[in-house]
């Protein structure tokens, strides 16, 4: 051994240091190449020089980029400025594949072993069922089915299998958690504003679009009946909004209530309640069932406290009183009680939205039982729905549609194979938090509140998902990746040298690493 190799064996910070002064020296030599090359898009140059450095200095500190990542997924930002900022698709579509540089760092330069949890099994397998599908969906379809099963691939399978990869430590989940909270806070404050001001003509840059949907406040002006038009955030639909921001919601509640440190409270509790504004402004319907639902198992499993469910309600109560035009649109669910009873006039008297999903989730069941094995293929739903939904009768649609049912549309289009695995993924997912979440009561409850959280928010998704299909998938996958990360970091640290559990191991976050000389 040299004498420089010993000065660096002994001080691994400055081993770290000279990493960085070269990677920085790169950097800025990148940037200088790339300002020639990109001159005619400034703002492009700048951001992949950020990006450039940002992925270089990961090598060192892998968590920024991680939540960078997280931040951007999370406010569709990758999207939006590709739609509205005219930059181009690859750049977008790349985001997520910068967590391979804090992967390749903890497997390379840490040496710390590959992450394989039994939900990754399960989504390789579900990949390959999609890939059956698509293989048999028929010459004329398979290039549509592949685009599908190419999304699941990257924004399913590839990014579960990163984030369980890259979030490894206490230190890196809570991080994560506050980046996903600090994301929904950024868009409901940017829904409240937008509300406030009525603004609804300006979509801030992508980030507070606005739906087409609107709906009677029951208030009558010269002019005509006033009408609430329905905020849709960063991905331009209203209740694909809600769904994933009411994920959130149960994180950050439980956030405030288990995080250690009272500034994260405060934080958790501010975001928590801009996400809330942010999911009443999309006056959706399905998502207060979801968060009914999650209110309602929250209180039989025990998971809150008598008052913690009195706080709960008086925060719904101040949202319906300073938002009334939600209070107005729930009324509408009234009419789903007579859909299918003759004397009230069906389907025929439910209104146009609840008539085409009745229309449309009907048709994927006929799908279903017509292709039980493998299914039409994944995505394909929407071109066999025509021709369904002219056998079911009732408003069939002119253009293709989605089934509005996550289940019935899985088993139309992956068969009932699809839909056994997906159920599969989603069962290990939220046992394992359950278990993780018992034996964390006593000895950490910071951590049982962030089981609790994740299951929850899966919850809540499963309960849109009524009404809804898997469009927008990335949310889910992502917070099923976080959940999953929750388990492996309990079970790493009961598995560590420890004799015992020990709530210092969870927050020192020390267990997994390889020890250094």
């Amino acid at each position: 051994m040299t004498f420089l190799e010993s000065i660096f064996e002994s001080n691994p910070w400055l081993r770290r240091g000279l990493m960085l002064v070269l990677l920085i020296g790169l950097g800025v030599g990148s940037a200088a190449g790339l300002g020639f090359i990109i001159a005619s898009q400034p703002w492009l140059g700048i951001g992949a020089v950020a990006a450039v450095l940002l992925a270089l200095g990961s090598l060192v500190w892998p968590n920024p980029l991680v939540l960078t990542v997280l931040l951007i997924l999370y406010t569709n930002a990758a999207v939006v400025v590709v739609r509205f900022h005219h930059v181009p698709f690859v750049v977008g579509a790349s985001v997520p594949l910068l967590l391979i540089v804090p992967f390749t760092y903890y497997l390379i330069i840490r040496r710390e072993k590959l992450i394989v949890t039994p939900v990754t099994l399960l989504l390789a397998l579900f990949l390959v069922i999609q890939l059956v599908g698509t293989l048999l969906s028929g010459f004329q379809y398979v290039a549509l089915s592949a685009n599908a099963l190419t999304t699941f691939a990257v924004e399913g399978f590839g990014l579960f299998f990163l984030i369980t990869n890259v979030v490894r430590t206490p230190t890196m989940l809570r991080q994560a958690i506050v980046a996903l909270l600090l994301a929904g806070a950024f868009l409901g404050f940017l829904s409240f504003y937008q509300q406030l001001t009525g603004t609804y003509n300006n979509d801030y840059g992508g980030f507070a679009q606005m739906s087409n949907a609107a709906f009677d406040t029951g208030v009558e002006e010269l002019q005509g009946a006033v009408q609430q038009r329905r905020l849709a955030g960063p991905i331009g639909d209203q209740n694909y909004y809600a769904q994933f921001m009411l994920m959130l919601m149960p994180v950050g509640l439980f956030q405030f209530w288990g995080a250690r440190s009272k500034l994260l409270r405060v934080v958790a509790a501010m975001a928590t309640l801009l996400i809330t504004i942010g999911v009443a402004l999309t006056f959706s319907r399905g998502a207060a069932l979801g968060f009914a639902l999650m209110l309602v198992i929250m209180a039989f499993m025990r998971y809150i406290k008598p008052y913690q469910v009195v706080l709960i309600l008086l925060g719904i109560i101040l949202v319906l009183q300073a938002f009334p035009q939600y209070g107005m649109r729930l009324m509408s669910l009234e009419q789903l009680s007579g859909v299918t009873q003759q004397d009230t006039g069906g389907i025929t008297n439910a209104d146009s939205a609840v008539q085409s999903r009745m229309v449309e989730t009907l048709a994927a069941g006929l799908v279903a039982l017509d292709y039980p094995v493998f299914g039409v293929g994944p995505g394909l739903f929407k071109y066999y729905y025509q021709q369904y939904a002219g056998i079911v009768g009732g408003q069939v649609q002119s253009t293709a549609r989605a089934a509005h049912n996550l289940y019935l549309e899985m088993a139309a289009e992956t068969g009932i194979f699809g839909l056994i695995c997906f159920l599969l993924i989603v069962f290990v997912t939220l046992r394992n938090l359950a278990r993780n979440r018992k034996r964390c009561l006593q000895s950490s409850p910071e951590f049982a509140n962030i089981a609790t959280g994740f299951t929850l928010a899966i919850v809540s998704y499963l309960t849109t998902g009524m009404f809804l299909s898997l469009a927008y998938e990335r949310y889910f996958w992502l917070m099923l990746a976080l959940a999953a990360a929750t388990s492996r970091i309990v079970e790493a640290a009961l598995a560590a040298p420890q004799a015992s559990f020990d709530y210092a191991v969870l927050r020192s976050g020390t267990f997994g690493a390889k020890p250094r000389k």
